[in-house]
């Protein structure tokens, strides 16, 4: 299987980024029919593990900004029935990394569950997964260790000028929800108390 699971039908990876120069973390949400992968980065044995994972599981793959399209072209074309969505606000640069089939909006439901809240500064978005209490969260959140110690806002720069007390503000109808875990993509992950730790970032 892909990863390790840190709930039932619910998995995490990670996977150094040739790029950025860091290990950087995916997701996945294993259902009877369904594979659904959330800012994938898969390399090497991991590739294998995806064929095992998947089976004959329907294959999705969501990102939370373009950034994080990843692996999701070369899943593609592993995989011709796979399915790559992308946040409306956002296609048009997750389309010049992989070829998008669906198009979704803001508090659509998804597959996998998931729902996407925002939009966010550079019309990031968050998914948001009731049945676990889970939020997933591209760069604007980071977990220990991303960019020091402690679960916290990313940096201003990585903003593109909206600036922190804007994103505050995006983020704070997240705090309505009864969050535990928050899935970063990088770092490591909230497992426990969420909504706290939010709390504490956005103070």
């Amino acid at each position: 299987m892909l990863g390790e699971e840190l709930r039932p039908g619910l998995r995490t990876w990670t996977a150094h980024h040739e790029e950025w120069g860091q290990e950087v973390r995916g997701f996945a949400i294993v259902e009877d029919e369904r594979l659904t992968l959330v800012d994938p980065l898969i390399v090497g044995e991991q590739w294998a593990e995806l064929e095992e994972t998947c089976g004959r599981r329907e294959l999705d793959v969501l990102a939370t900004l373009h950034f994080h399209v990843r692996s999701g072209a070369a899943v593609k074309e592993r995989h011709p029935g796979a399915r790559l969505w992308a946040f409306e606000g956002d296609r048009e640069l997750i389309e010049k990394r992989a070829l998008v089939d669906h198009a979704f909006a803001i508090g659509e439901e998804l597959p996998g569950g998931l729902v996407a809240l925002g939009p966010l500064p550079r019309e990031e978005v968050v998914f948001w997964d009731a049945a676990r209490k889970a939020l997933f969260v591209g760069d604007v959140l980071l977990g220990e260790g991303a960019e020091g110690e402690g679960f916290d806002l990313c940096p201003e720069p990585w903003l593109d000028g909206a600036g922190l007390d804007t994103l505050r503000r995006d983020l704070a109808p997240v705090l309505d929800l009864p969050v535990e875990l928050i899935l970063t993509a990088h770092g490591t992950p909230v497992l426990g108390d969420g909504r706290q730790a939010l709390v504490q970032a956005l103070a």
